[in-house]
């Protein structure tokens, strides 16, 4: 199939049509004779992983909506349940050793980069305990930008295992809708076990019943509780620079603490030569823990910031005032309606041409969105006609200038 509608399967050019002789390329419809005999091949599964000192974690984060076994009207209705976050994962551990499903749960329902680290440091810990030998560790989820492929999680990735003694790791995203079978097992299973709990009589008012009624069955689902406490005082994200390419990162790699090397499509070609950082797929680096980005300029040092155009950090002092947003390389302008932490929320316009935006209808566009998101701040923009606006001429030059970098 790849090979009748591609110029060239192993280019990626090819399979991310980004090359445009693809587009003028004509192909015959494909056409099987009912009679004539046909061959086809099937995937199947290789055992590659024989180097014990290589663990390999599958990850997903997801809630769970505490229950009673009888409730009155305006509580089963209502909105006064308590939710319990759930961490399910899978473990792999080279050496023909079966795959360890665990569950962190918490009642915190925090799934940003601070939470997941904060559910990872006990597997973490186990995986040092009861595999001393592994120096190596591969994690694979999906990429939602709000918990896996951000910057925050990067830091993390970059300077959290290193302090368990992990020598090299790296995290790789699966593309949506792929990869997340084993550990959507793992919740499903403890789900519906917390439901056959309630169905019989018993009751799930929170996550601390969640973790005790789920340890009691005896699951082979290892379980551990995260208190809201352990996340709270987790060591913050400090502010810095977004990674370039961020929506793009198919595979970050660390192999020295506050380095983290990256690139659009997972490679472990030389694996077995012990390379993760092979040079394929135009692999990139950058310098996350040594070089935070100061979240306010000091006057004293009489140092300007580096962009005039926009503030290390968007704070609440700037609701109200304009700014571009970057969403897939395209530019949107909006105001800022809110700020909060690394997050900053927007109403956004809709372009119908070059430097030409107008407000949607009827559905307004509000969107929260990370704080690398906002391009820069600019001047509310100018009417060009009854519906359009635009933004003003050297404000849109250095947009254009940022969305080519």
């Amino acid at each position: 199939m790849s090979e009748a509608t591609m110029c060239d399967p192993k280019a990626k050019v090819c399979a991310y049509g980004e090359y445009s002789e693809c587009l003028l390329t004509c192909h015959p419809m494909l056409t099987i004779p009912g009679e004539e005999n046909i061959r086809f091949s099937q995937w199947m599964t290789e055992k590659i992983m024989k180097d014990e000192k290589v663990s390999t974690i599958t990850v997903k984060s997801e809630n769970y909506s505490c229950k009673y076994s009888q409730e009155i009207q305006s509580v089963h209705f209502g909105g006064s349940h308590q939710q319990a976050s759930l961490h399910t994962g899978v473990l792999y551990t080279a050496g023909g050793q079966a795959p360890h499903t665990f569950c962190s749960i918490s009642p915190s329902r925090r799934h940003d980069p601070v939470a997941i680290w904060a559910h990872l440091d006990p597997i973490l810990k186990v995986v040092r305990e009861r595999h001393p030998q592994v120096s190596i560790l591969h994690f694979f989820s999906d990429g939602p930008a709000t918990q896996y492929r951000q910057k925050g999680n990067f830091f993390y990735l970059s300077t959290e295992p290193y302090k368990y003694g992990f020598k090299e790791i790296t995290w790789n995203f699966f593309e949506a809708s792929h990869g997340k079978g084993a550990p959507d097992g793992v919740g499903g299973v403890l789900k519906r076990s917390a439901d056959r709990i309630v169905a019989h009589g018993g009751d799930i008012p929170d996550a601390q019943s969640l973790y005790d009624k789920l340890k009691s069955l005896d699951t082979s689902v290892e379980l551990f509780f995260v208190p809201e406490r352990d996340i709270e005082s987790k060591t913050q994200v400090p502010a810095i620079a977004a990674v370039k390419g961020t929506l793009r990162i198919h595979q970050a790699i660390s192999l020295t603490p506050g380095q983290m090397k990256y690139r659009d499509i997972s490679c472990l070609c030389k694996r077995e030569e012990g390379v993760l950082d092979c040079p394929c797929f135009n692999l990139q680096e950058v310098t996350l823990a040594d070089v935070p980005v100061s979240s306010d300029e000091s006057p004293a040092s009489g140092k300007a910031p580096d962009n005039p155009r926009r503030p290390a950090m968007i704070e609440v002092k700037h609701i109200g005032e304009w700014c571009v947003v970057n969403y897939d390389n395209e530019a949107y302008p909006g105001f800022i309606m809110d700020a909060e932490g690394h997050s900053v929320k927007v109403k956004c316009m809709h372009r119908n041409g070059i430097n030409k935006f107008h407000w949607p209808s009827p559905r307004e566009d509000i969107c929260w969105y990370y704080d690398w998101h906002i391009l820069c701040l600019i001047p509310e923009p100018q009417a060009l006609n009854k519906r359009s606006v635009q933004i003003e001429a050297s404000a849109w030059k250095y947009v254009e200038e940022q969305l080519q970098k």
